[in-house]
């Protein structure tokens, strides 16, 4: 394990546009030095290659606090799931709180999405349902009735819709005072 941060790493690793001027100096140092070339080479060398290893570090340490960020978004969504249950269960559609403005309990909704795969566009094009291209919202209102009758049976003739319906459970949504830090400094300051 490296314990030792050279100058010149330093230097490569902060440089900026306006700041080679003076990296140039630090090489012109380095390369003017009494040192072997081969020390040289590795001094430069090894300076520069550490940009790779902390990117590479960095890299790890975005994957792993990604999946923290999911492990904590889903552990969220179960707590606030779980309490949308129990409080169902005791009737509690909101909770008053001090620090918090309150704690209420959402409604459960479903959301129908469409999924329209077309096998004929230029059909339904010449029969209207187009802008400058098929448009798959009028083709999706007539599959659902919104139009003729005759509409009806050529956008199904022409195409195949394939519905699916999500279900969300009911969930507690927090709802934060605005002035929740003057409460948590007298809160503080109370202790």
């Amino acid at each position: 394990m490296k314990t030792t941060r050279y100058r010149f790493e330093q230097a490569v690793q902060e440089v900026k546009t306006d700041t080679t001027e003076w990296l140039k100096d630090e090489f012109k140092s380095i390369l003017e030095s009494d040192k072997d070339f081969t020390r040289k080479a590795d001094y430069i060398g090894f300076s520069i290659a550490s940009i790779d290893d902390k990117v590479a570090s960095l890299d790890e340490e975005i994957k792993e606090l990604q999946q923290l960020k999911k492990s904590l978004k889903s552990a969220k969504d179960i707590a606030l799931t779980t309490g949308a249950e129990v409080f169902a269960e005791y009737g509690i559609e909101k909770l008053e709180g001090a620090g918090l403005s309150s704690i209420t309990l959402t409604k459960p909704n479903s959301k129908t999405k469409y999924n329209l795969e077309i096998q004929n566009e230029d059909a339904l094009i010449q029969a209207g349902f187009c802008k400058k291209i098929l448009d798959e919202e009028a083709v999706i209102k007539a599959y659902e009735g919104f139009g003729s009758e005759t509409d009806k049976e050529l956008v199904q003739q022409h195409s195949q819709l394939s519905v699916k319906t999500i279900h969300t459970s009911a969930k507690l949504k927090i709802n934060k005072r605005k002035a929740v830090n003057k409460i948590n400094k007298t809160m503080e300051i109370a202790l």
